[in-house]
């Protein structure tokens, strides 16, 4: 029974790693060149999203710097749906307006915790479609 717990344990450790590498590996292909001129911060957010479901990821930002948010999903995957509001709630973009463009580029006048909100667009067919995949956000600066 030991042996039995711990090769579930394992499996379950190398599936969640595969799945981790696989978005990280996205991120670097495919998300990092659409950051351009803009200097990476490091950090590879990535999250295996289901259709039904909806992420958010809070980030720090500083006034003075100018800012690119990038979002990508996998080729096959529906449209992904973002916005970015402050912690009081008040809307700063909504890719909606923007033809669900995969990119925001910014600078705030004083320092703010921003929330990312991620989704997939609600009223596209998406039966041939994933249902889910792994979606990347990267942050950019340019100095």
């Amino acid at each position: 029974m030991k042996y039995y717990l711990l090769s579930v344990l394992l499996a379950f450790f190398f599936s969640v790693n595969l799945v981790f590498s696989q978005c990280l590996d996205f991120a670097k292909e495919h998300c990092k060149p659409k950051l351009e001129n803009y200097i990476h911060d490091g950090n590879y957010n990535g999250v295996v999203l289901n259709k039904d479901e909806e992420v958010e990821l809070h980030k720090a930002f500083f006034s003075g710097q100018k800012y690119r948010v990038v979002v990508g999903c996998e080729d096959d995957m529906p449209t992904i749906h973002f916005k970015i509001t402050d912690s009081d709630l008040n809307l700063i973009f909504d890719n909606e307006d923007s033809n669900y463009t995969d990119f925001f580029d910014f600078e705030l006048d004083k320092a703010k915790t921003l929330i990312i909100s991620l989704d997939f667009v609600k009223n596209e067919d998406t039966e041939s479609e994933q249902k889910s995949g792994c979606i990347s956000i990267l942050f950019g600066l340019k100095l």
